[in-house]
């Protein structure tokens, strides 16, 4: 055998090696061991391989971990977690048919649904986040879809998510819910009701800020296969280089969701009282909306949390939030550092307006110690709440 082959012949070791960590096995090329094997690919597409585009067993690895925490049937892993929100409101919805939307979803949501969905004959019509049952009046043989988002990614209002479902099902309507704030670990979508439970890998369930990823859970073997088939019409698929960064994320999840939460929930307690705090939305305080429901049906918080400032503070605000020494400024959350979103204004509403008109801080708490983040918030707020705040205020 001449060199030339021998460089691409591929040695097969003996099978006796193990290890805790899940091997990645990166594949474009699958190769069978007979004609037949290779002209029956297609059908393995679901359970097998058939093409690395289509999975391989890194990504096979995840998809089953992810399965066992969300008690469902099937996870599929897809690039990230908006391509989970397009690929399952294209397997449910067609020309015609209308989708339902929280007012408070993710803001990507809206040009989605306006210049993509609108474009292809699909009506989206958004809804307050906390209308529970109500939602059966919105209800109609037009109907494909109720998305919920619990809490609201921006504005934290907690749905009633097992009234949604239940009104849905009655009219033999979906129900798809954004679970990324909770993770499967604080509260799991399919137990409630709900068809498919979707997660932005992302964030928590990665932890460490460096890879896209999106997945989608479901109780229903069919429906998996429904979106499989979508994905493999659009094209989807993920690597399984970042399948394992995911995977080793799921390693820690619980820990440091367990030090998130408590490091966020201090600091969302103290916000409560700063001068420049209009109101602080974290769903384990009783002022937030939809609290009586959390308590309820979540197993616990996460590190997310908003808050509303005072108008009066719009000037300064800025020049606080780059003060911050352990706080980075960025649009995403989850991971072990604190992050801060800075918006001018709460997003946009349609369904009714919304009750504040100041800007909106996003802080998502890392793991680094509560006592330096609180003291980070206090130096560079400090100048804010004595230079900005309006005499009168000051005076009452």
């Amino acid at each position: 055998m001449h060199d030339e082959t021998l460089c691409l012949k591929r040695g097969d070791p003996p099978e006796t090696f193990d290890s805790l960590v899940t091997p990645v096995h990166r594949a474009s090329t699958i190769v069978f061991p007979t004609v037949a094997a290779y002209q029956a690919r297609r059908e393995t597409i679901y359970d097998g391989y058939s093409y690395g585009l289509y999975g391989t067993p890194t990504s096979r690895a995840l998809e089953l971990q992810l399965a066992g925490l969300e008690r469902a049937a099937k996870s599929l892993v897809v690039q990230s977690g908006f391509a989970a929100i397009v690929v399952t409101t294209l397997a449910c919805a067609r020309s015609g048919q209308q989708v339902l939307f929280p007012d408070c979803a993710y803001d990507t949501v809206r040009p989605f649904a306006a210049n993509f969905l609108g474009g292809l004959g699909v009506e989206a019509v958004f809804y307050d986040p906390l209308l529970g049952e109500g939602i059966e009046s919105l209800l109609t043989d037009r109907t494909a879809l109720v998305w919920v988002e619990s809490p609201g990614s921006m504005t934290m209002e907690v749905q009633d998510i097992p009234a949604i479902a239940a009104a849905a099902r009655r009219r033999g309507i979906k129900v798809a819910a954004d679970n990324t704030w909770a993770t499967p670990l604080r509260f799991k979508p399919l137990d409630h009701g709900v068809d498919f439970s979707m997660t932005a890998i992302s964030k928590y369930i990665n932890g460490h800020s460096d890879l896209i990823m999106g997945a989608v859970s479901v109780a229903d073997e069919a429906l998996y296969r429904r979106l499989k088939d979508f994905c493999r019409y659009l094209g989807y698929g993920v690597s399984a280089d970042e399948c394992s960064l995911a995977l080793r994320g799921l390693e820690t999840l619980a820990v440091r969701l367990d030090r998130c939460e408590a490091s966020a929930l201090t600091l969302a307690r103290w916000l409560q009282s700063q001068p420049f705090v209009a109101e602080v939305r974290h769903p384990a305080l009783a002022s937030n909306p939809g609290h009586d429901i959390w308590r309820r049906d979540f197993s616990g918080a996460t590190g997310v949390f908003s808050v509303l400032v005072h108008p009066w503070a719009r000037n300064g605000l800025a020049e606080a939030i780059e003060g911050l020494e352990h706080f980075a400024i960025g649009a995403s959350w989850g991971g072990v550092h604190s992050v801060v979103a800075v918006l001018d204004a709460p997003p946009p509403r349609t369904a009714r307006p919304f009750e504040h008109d100041g800007p909106l801080l996003r802080f998502s708490i890392g793991l680094e110690h509560v006592d330096d983040l609180k003291a980070d918030i206090e130096g560079s707020f400090s100048r804010l709440s004595a230079d900005a705040r309006p005499s009168t205020e000051i005076l009452s």
